[in-house]
């Protein structure tokens, strides 16, 4: 049976590696560049310019349109605080998830992330649409333009660019074509897709026969890679030290081919462990507050935990059974 979902993973592949994806559009055949850390030197650089010259027109910046919206009552201090208070609860709460074991408590404190994140957003949203146009939006909207035009090219090798961005007066309407065929080109290097490339045995065996070197995997030295080639090669790293791990292999599939299950799982063994450095699996069988999907899912042998016993003990107890329960 042919697997169409592995054959889209090394198409991908094979465009991360080409740093540059084909594009065809109305009998049209030209290249996207896939751009890297050696290349925002110069969008930045054009940033800035534009930005300098929005503020010696006049055009207020983020600071000073927000001074305004408060003095004009359209926005007021009490929302800053607000917007970051939740801000900073769910920087909180992030840090926190990455400190966590337990199952049990991964899930629920996932669940205040996902609601935190949504009135965060909220009141951004808000807030921005009240801002309206500034020296930053305005400079962000030049560089994009700027980016857009600097993407396309005629050839594979990335030699002739398809628009010469200073002499060429591109067609508004063409223009907007161009930035839907790019988002659309692009779509498909989201952190997912990079995640789950990152995972699949293919690219594992790319890694452990590059001997874990981004030069012979991609023939380039990091400084040159590009956002993608950086991403999986440091995604596949990553993970190919997880699978490696004698834990690891005890995992069931759903699990180990799951990039996200398998980081969350990854980052729930090692927090146990710092915290319970005895805890092998053959040492101490429980662990306070956990429950058997908890500690299944740190794949420890543990055939009871601490609060099965407390019930069969009234509920529970005291410092002589803690000392036999160490022991077990």
């Amino acid at each position: 049976m042919i697997d169409l979902a592995d054959k889209k993973l090394k198409l991908l592949f094979f465009e991360i590696c080409s740093g540059a994806s084909k594009v065809s559009n109305k009998d049209k055949q030209f290249y996207i560049k896939h751009f890297g850390d050696f290349d925002s030197g110069e969008f930045e650089e054009y940033f800035f310019e534009n930005y300098e010259m929005a503020k010696k027109s006049g055009l207020p910046n983020l600071e000073e349109k927000e001074k305004f919206l408060i003095e004009q009552n359209y926005w007021t201090k009490d929302k800053n605080k607000e917007l970051e208070y939740k801000t900073a609860k769910l920087n909180n709460l992030e840090k926190t998830q990455s400190k966590l074991f337990l199952k049990s408590h991964i899930d629920k404190n996932k669940k205040e992330i996902q609601e935190l994140r949504s009135d965060v957003k909220e009141l951004g949203d808000e807030k921005n649409e009240l801002l309206g146009v500034s020296a930053e939006t305005y400079s962000q909207n030049k560089l994009e333009y700027f980016y857009i035009l600097n993407s396309f090219y005629k050839d594979k090798a990335l030699k002739e660019k398809l628009f010469d961005f200073y002499n060429d007066d591109v067609d508004p309407n063409a223009y907007y074509e161009y930035i839907v065929i790019h988002n659309k080109t692009i779509e498909k290097f989201n952190v997912d897709n990079i995640k789950s490339l990152a995972i699949s045995s293919f690219f594992q065996n790319a890694i452990s026969t590059s001997n874990e070197n981004c030069y012979y995997l991609f023939n380039k030295p990091i400084y040159s890679l590009t956002y993608y080639q950086n991403s999986i090669f440091t995604y596949g790293k990553y993970f190919s030290n997880i699978l490696a791990m004698p834990e690891a292999r005890k995992l069931e599939d759903g699990i180990k081919n799951n990039p996200d299950k398998l980081i969350e799982w990854y980052t729930a063994f090692i927090n146990f462990k710092n915290k319970n450095p005895s805890g092998s699996g053959k040492g101490m069988s429980f662990v306070m507050g956990a429950n058997k999907e908890d500690m299944e899912y740190l794949k420890q042998d543990s055939k009871m935990d601490m609060n099965d016993i407390a019930n069969a003990k009234g509920g529970k107890l005291d410092i002589q059974d803690l000392a036999k329960l160490s022991k077990i």
